[in-house]
């Protein structure tokens, strides 16, 4: 609630509702706003996106504000949208949308609060000259890592400034779509591990192809499956080429909606990623029941308990990589162990029901700096 005893409004602005990662955990923190009793909008800079269709499944029909592609007219775009809703919370769902929320909520007479969806190290490599402001301009951060927040503490983000929103997952809802059949590569047997990423040179294909090459000298039976699209497609082809990996060695199947259940069919998973802030396909194969291997990319460490429910990796050399998908593929034991005590850490520590309440004490937090007061529960 809000100080004036109104309902909670909250806006978020999106630079895209297609599907990833920062999409899916917005249109979580949509959904759980709205059954805490908030009123919620949603715009958008892009229209006819995947996730549209999950919010107006909750009753949330987004608002296209990519009308034009300068700054300046997406931010009036922004603010002529909520004109009239006058948000107590004005959020973005992207690193990008910083700056519109930053500028406009002053405008709403709203609170800015900003997204790091990454390590803070690669938006800020991305962005240049940008970086600074879009991590200055909104009142207060939302990350979904700690690594982040250490990092953007060390450009001269005040921690007091930055709140953790780990990523969560649905798990009814990952259940049932992982039970729907889908068709899949036919498989000759053997163990297969799956990469699911968006193909960008920053995700690291290229260091998964040239492990599970090496892996299949020992484990001729080792296939790899590549879950994803991107402007990396055509060298990481040529790539798996050169290893030897086409045929059999490995199969792109490009951008798929059904990913919970290809993750049925396989038996583990990689992140070989550089940057990352929480990778929500660790949580997915986790529910999933597999074990994962990953690099120690943003907070990757602190939900893949080495050992546990997987290996945690480092970057180089590729040995590490090699030996872990030996011996996962060399124990069906291990490989059940790991994946079933990954789908408890899960049920633990990420499930979507407690997103919800941790999303209104961020916001409890904020307002006891003076801005206003979130109750318990928005009615």
């Amino acid at each position: 609630m809000a100080a004036s005893g109104e309902r909670l409004r909250v806006a978020f602005v999106a630079g895209t509702l297609g599907v990833g990662g920062a999409e899916k955990q917005m249109v979580y923190m949509a959904r759980a706003l709205c059954q805490s009793g908030a009123e919620v909008r949603v715009l958008s800079l892009t229209r006819g996106d995947y996730y549209e269709r999950a919010l107006r499944e909750i009753g949330l029909e987004p608002v296209w504000i990519g009308q034009s592609s300068h700054p300046l007219g997406r931010l009036a775009a922004v603010i002529r949208a909520l004109r009239e809703f006058r948000p107590h919370i004005l959020q973005a769902a992207h690193f990008f949308t910083n700056l519109y929320v930053g500028l406009a909520a002053p405008w709403l007479g709203a609170v800015s609060v900003g997204a790091i969806r990454s390590d803070v190290l690669r938006e800020m490599k991305e962005h240049g000259a940008w970086g600074p402001w879009l991590l200055r301009l909104p009142a207060v951060l939302i990350a979904n890592s700690h690594a982040a927040r250490t990092a953007a503490a060390h450009l001269g983000t005040r921690e007091d400034k930055i709140f953790i929103l780990s990523n969560a997952i649905d798990l009814q809802a990952f259940d049932r779509l992982a039970g729907q059949p889908v068709p899949t590569p036919a498989r000759p047997g053997g163990v297969t591990a799956a990469l699911v990423a968006n193909l960008i040179p920053f995700k690291r294909v290229d260091r998964f192809l040239e492990g599970l090459a090496t892996a299949r000298a020992q484990v001729p039976g080792l296939t790899g499956w590549i879950i994803g699209e991107g402007r990396s497609r055509g060298e990481l082809e040529a790539r798996a080429a050169d290893l030897g990996l086409d045929g059999e060695g490995v199969t792109f199947l490009g951008s798929r909606e059904d990913v919970p259940a290809l993750l049925k069919q396989v038996d583990l998973l990689a992140v070989t990623s550089d940057h990352e802030g929480i990778p929500n396909v660790l949580l997915e194969a986790m529910a999933a029941r597999l074990p994962v291997i990953t690099t120690p990319t943003g907070d990757a460490p602190v939900i893949v308990q080495h050992g546990l429910t997987g290996f945690v990796i480092p970057y180089e050399p590729r040995e590490p990589l090699v030996e872990r998908l030996v011996e996962l593929a060399g124990s069906p034991d291990l490989r059940r162990q790991m994946g079933q005590a990954g789908r408890e850490a899960v049920e633990n520590r990420y499930s979507f029901d407690r997103l919800g309440e941790q999303l209104l004490e961020i916001y409890r937090q904020i307002g006891r700096s003076g801005q206003w007061v979130v109750g318990s529960r928005a009615r």
